[in-house]
């Protein structure tokens, strides 16, 4: 009897080949129907990845099936060197039929990101982007300590993270764009002189790593990055600021083309002990520099006026000066009024005499 897994990439995923591959790919831990119905955004990406993967015609038919992804992922588990899994992965029949060398360098790149969500490797269709990471030697756990570990941090003017630091107000006040991404190496990052932030926008996904870990499963991750990268998410969108749920809902729901995690509305929240810059070690610099960039930010618009009052006295200082201004415009016009109207009750009266 054939295995849901033994299905073809390019097909479509079913349930049952879902819940397989959440239970293959990142260990024994039995999948939930919950697990199931919040990893859609995930499912997406993996089908996504296979489509491009599969755009050259065949060359990559060393590996054909979801069953050949899990062997390959098997390999990255036992946190084998990536030289033997690529000495392996090139011997095999069907990498010599598919060109052996580079068809064995695209299914490690296509597992690689299917179990991390990073771009690894360059597409197949298309030129490396800016944010693409290479893993060219050591095991998979040495590539995500190298691109997610602990860095010289950033030391920001004050240790306590202020509550104005929410991505809601990074676009209203700052004018900032925010624009969702499935790379995870590109979570937080500013680009375009700053005018647009990149969120990794599937935290089931996060969410279902981290319980595996929880469990003393073995994370591909860093130790403890699963749970503060959770952290940033109740940071920058906290579940008790109703105006940034109310955004965060309509952000969920405007989206078409890229589905959005509902689970980005229950992030949680943090309490004021845990809103210290030295509580973040892996995203510490980003956050910092995220801050900065608020703090330099100065309004273009009315609306980024009425919204910025991170400085109380100087936001009442010019709503008051608005307000005498439109006061004293408005009683202007009134007093033009009615010295016309007087003038123009004198000729009438005069017209009548």
């Amino acid at each position: 009897m054939s295995s849901p897994l033994d299905t073809k990439l390019a097909g479509t995923i079913g349930t049952e080949t879902q819940r397989s591959l959440i239970c293959q790919l990142w260990g024994p831990l039995a999948p939930t129907e919950n697990d199931v119905r919040s990893m859609q955004p995930y499912f997406q990406y993996y089908s996504t990845q296979c489509r491009q993967f599969l755009l050259d015609g065949g060359m990559h038919v060393s590996v054909s099936t979801h069953n050949d992804i899990i062997r390959l992922a098997n390999k990255f588990h036992r946190n084998l060197a990536r030289g033997d899994i690529l000495h392996s992965l090139s011997a095999s029949s069907q990498c010599k039929a598919a060109g052996s060398t580079a068809a064995a360098n695209c299914a490690i790149h296509l597992c690689a990101r299917l179990l991390l969500m990073v771009t690894i490797g360059e597409p197949p269709n298309g030129l490396p982007g800016p944010s693409t990471m290479y893993w060219k030697s050591g095991t998979i756990t040495d590539f995500t300590e190298s691109c997610f570990g602990v860095q010289h941090q950033l030391n920001p003017e004050n240790a306590q993270i202020s509550k104005m630091l929410t991505m809601l107000n990074l676009q209203k006040i700052g004018g900032m764009e925010i624009e969702w991404t499935r790379n995870l190496a590109d979570h937080l990052r500013l680009i375009d002189d700053d005018r647009r932030i990149l969120v990794f926008s599937c935290i089931s996904f996060l969410k279902f790593q981290h319980r595996h870990s929880a469990s003393n499963i073995q994370s591909l991750f860093p130790s403890g990055f699963l749970e503060e990268t959770l952290r940033t998410f109740s940071l920058l969108f906290p579940q008790n600021d109703s105006a940034s749920q109310k955004w965060l809902s309509s952000q969920i729901k405007g989206r078409d083309h890229i589905s959005l995690d509902p689970a980005l509305l229950h992030c949680g929240s943090l309490w004021i002990h845990e809103r210290r810059y030295e509580n973040f070690k892996y995203w510490n610099n980003r956050l910092v520099i995220l801050k900065q960039a608020l703090d330099d930010a100065r309004p273009q618009t009315m609306m980024q006026w009425w919204h910025d009052r991170r400085n109380g006295v100087q936001w009442y200082t010019f709503w008051v000066a608005i307000l005498v201004f439109i006061v004293t415009i408005f009683f202007g016009i009134i007093q033009s009024l009615e010295g016309a109207l007087q003038v123009w009750l004198s000729w009438k009266s005069i017209d009548q005499s």
